[in-house]
């Protein structure tokens, strides 16, 4: 296996990606200001890592938004052999006609982006340091290798679930409780992104990785390449399937609360 450096179009996409987050955390403080003063208020009255997460939300909105909309056709209707790779920059289709290697570039700069600023990697969250660090290694990996962008363009596509976790946290800091409906709506919603997207296909990811592709990609890029694809899958099961976990365990203690609260009335 020989290095390769990723394709230009994957270095266009990380350089803007850098830039686009740089802007949107910056966006971040700037929006605050013409926020009611309740709202400035409150979060002037959050901790040190809050107060991180809090403007972490914005660049990670505009991200979500940026890869649905970037990589929806790829996703639905292009080739998903698992060596079908296109390193254009411009593409003949697609909403944006943007490429999917550029797409990957730009997850990448975000990832990257958003590790590189975080105060420490407590603060942040090993899961989220382990999460980005791991997923930039195995984009760049693939784009260098042009392998496994379907794959890549559909896990993009996750972020669906994104926007919707932070509509949520955007609506606690507010001062709205967990317990409201609005909450309990958008709550429920992301949960239900997150399973139809994240969750749910993993069963029929790694089936696949395990009798076709491992052994397409062990041909085109040696045995030490598909161990480390197959290292970056795993940890990305059990972070998704973590996560899900932590969900249903508070969905069930959210409607607990409530039949609870029913039976004492």
């Amino acid at each position: 296996m020989i290095y390769q450096p990723p394709p230009p179009s994957f270095l266009y996409g990380a350089g803007i990606g850098i830039i686009v987050y740089c802007l949107s955390r910056f966006l971040s403080h700037a929006l605050l200001r013409i926020c009611p003063t309740s709202f400035q208020q409150k979060v002037a009255n959050l901790k040190f890592a809050q107060l991180y997460h809090y403007h972490s939300l914005l660049p990670s909105t505009v991200h979500a938004i940026i890869q649905i909309v970037g990589t929806y056709n790829f996703v639905f209707y292009g080739d998903k052999d698992v060596l079908t790779f296109d390193d254009r920059l411009f593409v003949p289709y697609g909403i944006t006609k943007l490429g999917p290697c550029f797409y990957m570039g730009w997850f990448v700069g975000y990832l990257l982006t958003d590790t590189a600023l975080t105060p420490s990697f407590k603060v942040m969250g090993y899961p989220y340091v382990v999460h980005h660090l791991s997923a930039s290694m195995a984009w760049t990996f693939c784009a260098s290798n042009q392998v496994m962008q379907p794959l890549a363009s559909f896990l993009q596509f996750n972020e669906l679930s994104t926007v919707m976790m932070n509509v949520r946290q955007v609506l606690l800091t507010a001062g709205y409780k967990s317990s409201d409906l609005i909450v309990i709506v958008v709550s429920l919603t992301f949960f239900a992104l997150f399973s139809a997207v994240r969750v749910f296909p993993l069963p029929f990811v790694v089936h696949k990785w395990i009798s076709q592709e491992f052994v397409s990609i062990r041909n085109e890029v040696g045995w030490g390449g598909a161990i480390l694809l197959s290292a970056f899958l795993a940890v990305n099961v059990m972070l998704q399937g973590s996560w899900f976990t932590i969900m249903v365990s508070k969905l069930i203690g959210m409607f607990s609360k409530k039949q609870s609260k029913k039976k004492e009335q």
